[in-house]
């Protein structure tokens, strides 16, 4: 799994400050001082090349240097049923980040270079709950959380050929990761997506039940919404240390495979086209086979644990662009072959379901009136289904101890489960696209089948959860 970035944090804050100011202080070669026929500016001259040495410069004759990033802070709203509240959070459908990108000139169509990336952690708004408004990272807060701060996103380099393609080897993309949302041609992917990343760190509310949630063994959102090798439901894949290989576009179409430790192979196709003069379309597809054993904390493969996870998912997306009017689609399906899953329900002696999932949001998307000066405004709505995305419900016999839902003082088995959502959103940008401000309300209904040792049903249901968030987003 990909660790965050322990103490270094603030060490690696510093330097990319430091090498922004380099690159701007020593992007041209210094002009050294005039020869006045003495030593007057002997000691400035040294003081420059002390300077130089200790400075990350921007590239160099052979490498170009960017240093990239976005900022996207929103408010939250949140109402469970029986307790509200608003939180400042890092919106975690884009999260705050920046990275240094380097690229080389080979020889002919050939060219190299590198990437490294780390994402800001502070309060992200898929881990904040009832109990926690900023994720255990209040700034200059608790010891040892530290290292909760920042998480290494990419860390990869490549050889490119502008016939033959891409290789990258590192940390970076999976081809299958993102694929519900990255060819979304409103790009509207960093204010909404179609994951719950708002909630699905709070803890389910039982109907009635208006004391204090949230305590060890209790679930999250994120239990009864997501596949079976991730946190989430649609973006279910991410980014793995492997190797990677990316096709050039042909007329708008593009394909990608990989293999990632510890065992991890997957396959995807994208394509974005504009059609004639008044449509335009993106769309994917991914597959993914995890047989990587130590995910999920599964314990190895010692003991005769074999990991074997499916998993689809696409999207598709069209605009006419002479009205704006927009649609998109997107599905997800999760499917687990694990040893420790099959026939393994404590009660009903069944293996774990497969987790199915769907998006669909209509929209407009243009110049508005007043604000048509500023940019594209765009209006949105939609309703997504998760079923049977229990992947973190209770362990691989999907045994629910007494106190797992706090008003439950029996064990249970959790058979399947149900999340419907209702959503309206707006985004207006600015500044040429730099920035963009946001707003979004969204409506979650949950639903848990449960059953006893005696197999009888067991009634237990839950609060809805409504939430509204609206912040800004900056690109540099």
């Amino acid at each position: 799994m990909i660790g965050g970035l322990r103490g270094a944090a603030s060490r690696l804050a510093l330097a990319v400050i430091v090498s922004a100011v380099g690159a701007v202080a020593f992007a041209q070669k210094p002009a050294k001082a005039a020869d006045l026929g003495g030593d007057c500016c002997a000691d400035l001259e040294e003081r420059v090349a002390e300077l130089e040495a200790t400075t990350v410069r921007k590239g160099n004759k052979k490498v170009s240097v960017t240093l990239y990033g976005k900022m996207n802070r929103a408010m939250l709203f949140w109402d469970d049923g029986a307790e509200k509240n608003t939180y400042s959070v890092d919106n975690s459908y884009e999260s705050s980040r920046f990275g240094i990108k380097g690229s080389s000139k080979i020889g002919g169509d050939w060219s190299g270079g590198y990437r490294i990336e780390a994402e800001v952690r502070s309060a992200a708004s898929e881990a904040v709950n009832q109990i926690d408004d900023d994720d255990g990272t209040r700034s200059g807060g608790v010891a040892g959380n530290e290292s909760r701060l920042l998480l290494l996103r990419h860390s990869f380099v490549y050889v490119d050929n502008k016939k033959l393609g891409q290789v990258r080897l590192g940390l970076t993309y999976t081809p299958k990761d993102d694929i519900t949302k990255d060819t979304d041609v409103t790009e509207l992917e960093d204010t909404m997506t179609s994951d719950n990343h708002m909630n699905r760190g709070f803890f389910l509310r039982p109907k009635g039940f208006n004391t204090e949630v949230g305590g060890a063994g209790q679930l999250k959102w994120q239990a009864i919404s997501q596949c079976y090798s991730s946190s989430s439901a649609f973006d279910c894949s991410t980014r793995r240390n492997g190797v990677v290989y990316w096709s050039p576009n042909w007329q708008g179409l593009n394909f990608s495979w990989g293999w990632f430790e510890d065992d991890i192979w997957g396959g995807a196709l994208r394509y974005t086209k504009e059609w004639g003069e008044n449509w335009e379309f993106g769309g994917g597809v991914a597959y993914e086979k995890s047989h990587d054993e130590n995910q999920q904390n599964s314990g190895g493969g010692l003991n005769g644990f074999k990991r074997d996870i499916n998993e689809w998912g696409g999207m598709a997306s069209l605009k006419h662009k002479p009205t704006g009017l927009f649609a998109f689609g997107a599905f997800s399906t999760s499917e687990t072959n694990d040893s420790n899953r099959q026939n393994a329900g404590v009660f009903t002696g069944t293996s774990s379901p497969d987790m199915s999932a769907w998006d669909a949001r209509i929209g407009i998307q243009r110049k508005m009136g007043a604000l048509g000066s500023l940019g594209d405004t765009s209006i949105f709505g939609g309703f997504l289904n998760i079923n049977d995305g229990i992947g973190g419900a209770c362990g691989p016999t999907r045994s629910c101890r007494p106190g797992t839902f706090p008003d439950l003082a029996i064990q249970t088995e959790i058979t399947g489960a149900d999340v419907d959502r209702w959503y309206l959103g707006f985004d207006q940008s600015m500044v040429g696209g730099y920035l963009h401000l946001y707003a979004v309300y969204q409506h979650l209904e949950p639903d848990v089948d449960l059953v006893d040792s005696a197999l009888n049903r067991v009634n237990e249901p839950l609060d809805d959860f409504d939430l509204f968030y609206t912040g800004a987003r900056m690109y540099f």
